[in-house]
């Protein structure tokens, strides 16, 4: 199980409240986004030398170019009923998923591990994975990155499925909010909206997979996981 280092990028889901809402409801600017407080877009250029000034200005332009890319493909989920699934590799939809969160990945060091599955394919629709996969790791993130916990994302290859598990080492769900967390804004978080489990939920299921949270009986779960969750898809279709 070897350790990633993404490219940086932008965070896309949780931080201060109006982030969330504007990509989960597909904003039609993404100015909007780019000026969002919790996207860090300055990174003290004028105090940097010109080397430096240079390496952040192309994270800024990454960073602005990757908040287009999902904003649009977002409006494009919910602009019409979702069609056009197919067979497609998994590993490079998690691996986009995974890189739009580079810079607060980059901190975790050996506490992040990543286990692709190259020859993984399912049947379903690529970007519904990606906003899933992107909200399931955006909670992990928001659970560990400010203590000493870990994080885990694989692509399992199940009987009749493949499967992107998500684990963290936070401070787990209580047994009274489980059968909650995919309800419309429910949220334990003093700033969140409680719309990303709902709406990668709803996305997955409408594409023919499925969100879950993964029972401490399972097991493929990480043993020294706090929190579990699991997305699915058929596998590719013969």
């Amino acid at each position: 199980m070897g350790d990633v280092e993404p490219e940086p990028a932008a965070a896309l889901l949780g931080g201060e409240p109006g982030l969330e809402d504007a990509i989960a409801v597909g904003g039609d600017d993404p100015r909007a986004l780019v000026a969002h407080p919790d996207l860090d877009l300055t990174l003290g250029i004028e105090d940097a030398d010109e080397q430096a000034a240079r390496a952040a200005l192309r994270l800024v332009t990454a960073q602005v170019a990757r908040l287009e890319e999902l904003l649009r493909t977002w409006q494009d989920l919910f602009a019409s009923p979702l069609s056009g699934a197919g067979t497609f590799a998994v590993e490079p939809v998690v691996s986009r998923a995974l890189d739009l969160f580079g810079h607060r990945l980059r901190p975790f060091a050996d506490r992040f591990s990543y286990a692709p599955h190259a020859e993984a394919k399912a049947h379903g629709i690529a970007q519904a994975l990606l906003h899933a996969t992107s909200n399931l790791v955006a909670n992990a993130l928001d659970e560990t990155e400010r203590g000493s916990g870990r994080l885990l994302v694989r692509v399992l290859d199940a009987e009749r499925q493949i499967e992107v598990r998500v684990s963290d080492e936070g401070s787990g769900i209580v047994a009274a909010n489980r059968d909650r967390i995919f309800e419309p804004r429910f949220t334990t978080k003093e700033r969140g909206s409680g719309l990303g489990l709902y709406i990668a939920h709803s996305l997955m299921e409408r594409s023919g997979g499925r969100v879950w949270l993964v029972g401490e009986d399972d097991p493929s779960r990480a043993a020294w996981a706090r929190t579990e969750f699991a997305i699915s898809l058929p596998k590719e279709r013969s």
